[in-house]
């Protein structure tokens, strides 16, 4: 039904039937849907499967500045600019999976300028901000990411 109960079994009397005890002891309401646990931080919506799972906020941690920053920078909020962007490169299944893990392997020898003045407050006058000489690399605590 609409709600996710579960209402009917195919072969149900077949394969559930118990000759020993006379019935099917199969019970539909042990066996509707999970639920899952809906959250939202800033827009994003996150689903968790895990009862025992904490809270998001509480997962998140140390992220949420850094969220923060790119998702909620000025009092406008977010905004959600539609179509698609693909790119088509030219290379071994390697490349994406060290560059969507971290960053680690030019870290300590390149600035990512873009990265600095996303975090800068709207109405500072970037032709006096110093940027860094070195870079720094953020690793979350949880999940595991960023590893190199």
């Amino acid at each position: 039904d609409i709600a996710g109960t579960l209402v009917n079994v195919p072969y149900e009397k077949e394969a559930f039937y118990d000759q020993k005890e006379g019935d099917c002891s199969f019970d539909k309401a042990d066996w509707g849907p999970l639920q899952a646990r809906v959250e939202t931080y800033k827009g994003l919506i996150f689903a968790n499967w895990d009862a025992q799972a904490p809270d998001l906020k509480t997962y998140l941690s140390d992220a949420m500045p850094y969220m923060d920053t790119m998702l909620d920078r000025t009092e406008a909020g977010t905004t959600v600019v539609g179509g698609m962007q693909k790119w088509i490169i030219p290379c071994n299944w390697k490349f994406a999976a060290e560059q969507f893990s971290s960053d680690m392997y030019h870290a300590g020898t390149m600035s990512h300028v873009s990265g600095v003045l996303a975090g800068l407050p709207p109405e500072m006058d970037l032709s006096q901000v110093q940027l860094p000489t070195t870079g720094n690399q953020f690793r979350a605590a949880w999940g595991g990411h960023g590893s190199g």
